[in-house]
């Protein structure tokens, strides 16, 4: 039996909001989410000639006259709708009066991505408890060899760590030979075999000795010349999860799916990011995943990156179709910044650049502005 569709309609005041739950719609597919421009009183409006939503979601911006508008909106709306209210506050007597007053949910602006999502699942009726203290988790999976997965990786934990200022831990699988030190210009030092060979001892000093600390809040982890072990293929996953209880993010870049560890990993994380060159490989290889990984709790983002030649690539709309994912963010290949940047030793993201404005992008569609920092 198939699930009725839940009917979302949201009103908001800023591009990021939009933007945000604009990503939403492929990813919820049991939920009708229209996003619309506009204050509470046009979400009053709305609702007077269409009629109440399942759930709706508005913006009170800097929340003056709160509820007052939410009073008057509160005439059209019937006691099974949902309601959702959005705003620039960050207070908890704010948070009590909306409960109290029969909000559903409160979420500030700039928006997460990933507390919205559960949000919207929640009120859906699906069960999306998680621990408190625990960071989240994005895999980065790459279609095929050299479309830029460890590039991307990279360089969206360097923006959530240097822009964002979370704690992020960026996690490299290829232990014969990881790009990640050239990537962010730093020397090689890999440790990551400490920490996978017994996720239960990993703490604070263990991971100060394990990881190559490339700035305060970014912290490395890799191998080199070496395999994962066979013996045990549950350890790293449970090394992820044990790293999510030190760091705000965990980054993975996951090089294939060969070795029987990987699947768990990417089947844990909170967000998969996959990473498309459009060519006809690629999408076969995406197609057969999504088919294979249809997970409720993990939100999945579609990146493209134009690296291959024109007359390679499938056309965009038949990859969307197929997927069923939106392209969230369509990277350039800017070769002037990837030189420039291997020559200097620096991060990509360190200079300004049409990459890095596409990478800016992508953590915006990840809602990272508002991520809790751990430490």
């Amino acid at each position: 039996m198939t699930e009725r569709v839940f009917n979302v309609v949201a009103f908001v005041l800023d591009s990021q909001s939009q933007l945000v739950l604009e990503s939403l719609k492929s990813d919820l597919t049991t939920q009708d989410i229209q996003v619309k421009k506009g204050d509470i009183e046009a979400a009053r409006l709305w609702c007077v000639k269409q009629g109440a939503p399942d759930l709706l979601i508005v913006d009170g911006g800097d929340c003056l006259g709160l509820e007052a508008a939410l009073r008057k909106l509160a005439e059209y709306c019937p006691p099974q709708m949902k309601l959702i209210v959005l705003g620039k506050k960050q207070e908890v007597s704010l948070y009590r009066s909306l409960m109290f007053a029969g909000v559903n949910d409160y979420h500030t602006t700039p928006l997460n991505a990933d507390a919205i999502r559960l949000s919207l699942l929640h009120l859906q009726g699906h069960q999306v408890t998680k621990p408190l203290r625990h960071g989240r988790v994005i895999c980065v999976l790459g279609s095929t060899g050299g479309c830029g997965a460890s590039t991307i990786a990279a360089n969206l934990g360097y923006f959530l760590a240097e822009k964002q200022h979370q704690f992020v831990a960026l996690v490299d699988f290829d232990l014969f030979h990881s790009q990640h030190p050239i990537l962010l210009g730093a020397d090689y030092d890999p440790h990551l075999e400490h920490i996978i060979a017994d996720a239960e001892r990993i703490d604070e000093t263990l991971l100060a000795h394990s990881s190559q600390q490339l700035t305060k809040h970014m912290h490395l982890f890799y191998g080199q010349d070496s395999q994962l072990p066979h013996d045990d293929v549950q350890q790293p996953a449970k090394t992820i999860q044990a790293l999510a209880e030190h760091y705000a993010t965990v980054i993975v870049d996951v090089p294939n799916l060969n070795h029987p560890a990987m699947p768990a990993i990417v089947e844990q994380a909170d967000n998969c990011i996959f990473v498309t060159d459009y060519s006809l490989n690629s999408f076969r290889y995406l197609a057969k995943l999504r088919a294979n990984t249809p997970l409720k709790h993990q939100r999945q983002i579609l990146v493209g990156n134009l690296c291959r030649h024109a007359k390679g690539r499938v056309p965009k709309q038949e990859i969307t179709k197929a997927l069923g994912l939106e392209l969230s963010v369509e990277l350039p290949f800017d070769a002037k910044a990837f030189d420039k940047a291997e020559r200097e030793g620096k991060p990509l993201l360190a200079e300004r650049s049409k990459f890095s404005k596409k990478i800016h992008q992508l953590g915006q569609v990840l809602g990272a502005a508002s991520a809790e920092q751990k430490g």
